[in-house]
């Protein structure tokens, strides 16, 4: 009897189960790029509720119908946000160069329900200093004023580097998140608005359970120095007054997989294009809409209520729209087709 070709197999399976173990191990533990000082923490493969259920606190119509999702892959994500201290290392220009690049946009966005370039609805003209639209330009600040074109640049930049360097694992990119695995690596878990638990909204811009994970609109001025907006017109704050800005990565309470400013900070853009509704039922490794004219956005940021910084919350930006609290956080997942 020929045994041949049940050896072969087994030996094969073998080898499947083997390269599995590997990347499983691999995905156990951060990785690391040393010269741009990344880490990306590791996020499991697994079921979670994406949306919010009816009756959640400041909820949105988008957020449902509530959708059971599985996310078949392990993969990385970024313990911050992205810094300007990293964009300039891979993209050669900085904050003042960004906001100039807002300064000299002529494309009218959706902004309140009219058509007006950014510029517009911040009252400058083309020939206004972009220094006075730079806040925060630390190198630890998150990247702002970053379309997601731009945002998509700089993944494809990483991952060139990267793969050049051979610690591009097969099968996988640098790339922005799916608002899928957006949301299921904010919740970590977790089921509530925010992972620190239920949001209680005691004014329009105070939320206490936030104050240990997140800079919002409630608290953003607290201990912050530099240029920035006065926040005095900001009604029921959680905190009186005083000048606010970004804030550096990381100084806020991470979530039970090491993620630090999913909530607040900066917004973050993600891959998809941004659909009215979720879908409902039960999906795998969603990626949105296959066509759109905006790009999801996540994460509440810096200036914004309560209401946007929840693990369910959700926008969409035109994706040529740069803000001064829109940033992004790079994923290294499975490629996408």
């Amino acid at each position: 009897m020929n045994l041949l070709p049940n050896f072969n197999f087994a030996l094969a399976l073998l080898w499947v189960l083997f390269a599995f173990d590997v990347l499983a191990l691999q995905a156990a533990t951060p990785h690391v790029i040393p010269e741009l000082d990344f880490t990306l923490q590791p996020i499991p493969a697994g079921v979670f509720i994406m949306g919010s259920p009816v009756g959640e606190p400041e909820r949105g119509e988008n957020e449902g119908p509530p959708t059971r999702v599985t996310i078949s892959q392990a993969f990385w994500l970024g313990k911050f946000e992205v810094t300007h201290g990293q964009w300039q290392l891979l993209m050669g220009t900085n904050l003042v160069t960004q906001a100039q690049r807002m300064l000299d946009d002529d494309t009218p966005y959706d902004l309140g329900g009219k058509q007006r370039t950014i510029r517009d609805i911040r009252g400058l003209h083309q020939d206004s200093d972009a220094e006075d639209n730079v806040y925060n330009r630390a190198d630890n600040a998150p990247m702002y004023w970053v379309s997601w074109e731009e945002a998509q640049l700089f993944c494809r930049r990483l991952t060139e580097r990267e793969r050049g360097l051979g610690r591009v694992p097969a099968g996988y990119e640098y790339r922005l998140p799916t608002e899928a695995e957006w949301e299921y690596a904010c919740r970590a878990g977790t089921t509530e608005a925010t992972y620190a638990g239920k949001l209680e909204v005691k004014g329009r811009n105070n939320a206490p359970v936030l104050d240990a994970i997140a800079w919002y609109a409630g608290n953003s001025s607290v201990g912050y120095a530099g240029k920035g907006i006065d926040t005095a017109a900001i009604q029921e704050k959680q905190y009186p007054g005083g000048t606010a800005g970004q804030r550096q990565v990381g100084t806020k309470r991470p979530n039970a997989w090491g993620l630090y400013d999913t909530l607040g900070n900066v917004g973050e853009w993600c891959a998809d294009w941004h659909a009215d509704r979720l879908p409902g039922g039960r999906v795998s490794d969603p990626k949105g809409p296959v066509t759109g004219s905006k790009r999801a956005v996540r994460g509440g940021s810096w200036v914004s209520a309560p209401r946007g910084n929840r693990a369910a919350r959700r926008a969409g930006f035109e994706p040529g729209r740069r803000h001064d609290d829109l940033g992004f956080r790079v994923a290294l997942a499975p490629i996408q087709p």
